[in-house]
């Protein structure tokens, strides 16, 4: 099966299995007002394995926007629906919070170019695989910091005070 799937990724796909595959590392710092619940994160550092860069500073600041959409993913953005009615209440940009400049922490990114000749072009995505992390990162520091582990997101501050109450209480 596995030689099967293996020719099929390159056939139809451009890629090998086990080389040249898009991926991502991230390291977050976070700081976590135990009191009011609120976090801020204060550095990102992210490797990210996506080929060669045909404009390193275009691919930075993609990176660095995706990084930001994983905090307000991790942080502030949910879907809310009225439990009566079932209408989505949060169906817009406008009517959730979503990361600002103030909440931006410094991000360092790094890449790797090598991994990729297989591939057409040389290089793969950068969305992906610098957002999909961010939240886990995010998530991981908290428990580093408080010792609770969040198992929903948002991690808002009201679940993080409760996380934080129920931690007393055990």
């Amino acid at each position: 099966m596995g030689v099967i799937f293996g020719w099929m990724l390159r056939r139809f796909s451009n890629l090998a299995v086990g080389a040249g595959v898009p991926s991502s590392v991230q390291v977050v710092e976070v700081e976590v007002d135990t009191w009011l619940g609120h976090v801020r994160v204060l550095n990102v550092h992210t490797g990210l394995a996506v080929g060669k860069l045909a404009a390193p500073a275009l691919a930075r600041s993609q990176a660095a926007g995706s990084i930001i959409q994983g905090i307000g993913y991790a942080l502030y953005e949910a879907r809310e629906i009225d439990p009566s009615g079932g209408d989505i209440l949060s169906a817009g940009l406008e009517d959730y919070r979503i990361p600002g400049i103030a909440d931006t922490p410094n991000i360092e990114v790094h890449f790797d170019e090598a991994g990729f000749d297989h591939v057409l072009g040389g290089s793969v995505g950068i969305g992906e695989v610098a957002t999909i992390p961010t939240s886990p990162a995010i998530a991981n520091a908290i428990r580093d910091a408080i010792g609770v582990r969040a198992c929903e997101l948002p991690i808002r501050p009201d679940r993080l005070v409760s996380m934080l109450n129920q931690r007393s209480v055990a």
